[in-house]
């Protein structure tokens, strides 16, 4: 199949992972693939577009252009801005087929271009009940994944001071407020590494609040180095439609704690692969914490049914084949003839 991949994203995040990892199997697996995106973003891009905002029929123009010129059998957009723009760019085409991937448990507001929508991709069950007043033509449930190739599984015993990571986005909603207060409740025989970006001012605010606490700010940092240097990970949100920081850690080793909200409870099998807590609430979060560091039997227990739910439900080698078998049943490709072709 010939395949166009869209994301207008301006930093490199778990998302845009996804499009890479996306891109370079179904590529592995015979298929030519492109990618559009913003101009200056992240991706390695095939075709540079500005991507203005939501509304931006320039850019539906001249994506219109390329695939009129590429003869793509598949479009399909990422990002919830750029629904619009690949929807408006395709009205009026028979060709090729729109497939939008959904990750986020708030309501797509309704748009007529979304009639042009082929299919839609989405990553849990409660997502899809999200879309369902759109009324999708056709629709797929694909978990996020993790690509076990690039991590090391490793069982590193407990150290002190026991090393707690917190990884990704530095946001309110991410709970780092909750897990400075979990460090200021367990004391120093713990310490806190907090990885990930965020927006100036409120980092300046955490390291305020975490100031004379055993809490470091590492700023980005690569995920698969950073699991390395931690003997568990914490997932503190108050609100997580998925979690892949999840999956990574759970593929490394590493035993997490996450709160009972989102993704992660299903990711965790409801606390059979990992501990969940209340979110808000760091007293739950530190005890959590305490009794994992001192219950060796238990973090070993946890990383065991980790790494098999990682193999069993939420490899890339599971993911990709889903999602290329949905591709094909939209255009009406026989996917695993089009591979023989492409390697011939």
């Amino acid at each position: 199949m010939h395949i166009l991949q869209i994301s207008s994203a301006e930093v490199l995040g778990g998302g845009e992972v996804h499009v890479i990892e996306l891109t370079d199997m179904l590529r592995e697996r015979g298929h030519t693939v492109s990618i559009a995106g913003r101009k200056n973003g992240p991706l390695d891009l095939d075709f540079a577009l500005p991507f203005l905002n939501s509304a931006d029929l320039y850019t539906a123009y001249r994506l219109r252009r390329i695939v009129q010129r590429e003869r793509f059998d598949i479009v399909h957009a990422h990002v919830a801005r750029d629904y619009p723009i690949a929807a408006a760019a395709l009205l009026g085409l028979a060709h090729p087929r729109l497939v939008l991937t959904r990750q986020l448990i708030f309501a797509v507001k309704p748009s007529a271009f979304y009639r042009r929508v082929d299919g839609w991709i989405v990553t849990t069950d409660q997502i899809l009940r999200s879309i369902a007043h759109l009324h999708p033509r056709a629709s797929t449930i694909v978990p996020n994944w993790v690509d076990s190739r690039k991590l090391t599984y490793e069982q590193r015993p407990a150290e002190t001071p026991v090393r707690v990571g917190l990884l990704g986005q530095v946001s309110p909603h991410k709970g780092h407020e909750d897990a400075i207060e979990a460090a200021r409740l367990l004391g120093p025989v713990f310490r806190l590494l907090i990885a990930g970006a965020g927006k100036p001012d409120y980092v300046r605010e955490l390291k305020e609040l975490a100031n004379n606490l055993p809490v470091e700010f590492l700023g980005f940092v690569n995920p698969a180095s950073f699991l390395k240097t931690v003997d568990m990970l914490i997932v503190p949100s108050w609100e997580e439609p998925f979690g892949i920081v999840v999956l990574e850690a759970m593929a490394a080793g590493v035993n997490v704690i996450a709160t009972n909200t989102g993704g992660p409870p299903e990711i965790l099998d409801f606390g059979k692969a990992g501990l969940l807590v209340e979110p808000r609430n760091p007293g739950e979060l530190a005890g959590a914490i305490r009794r994992l560091a001192s219950d060796e039997a238990l973090r070993d227990q946890l990383r065991t049914r980790a790494l098999a739910r990682v193999n069993e439900r939420y490899d890339i080698s599971l993911a990709v084949p889903r999602i290329e078998a949905f591709y094909a049943r939209l255009s009406g490709t026989d996917c695993q003839e089009s591979a023989r072709q492409k390697g011939s």
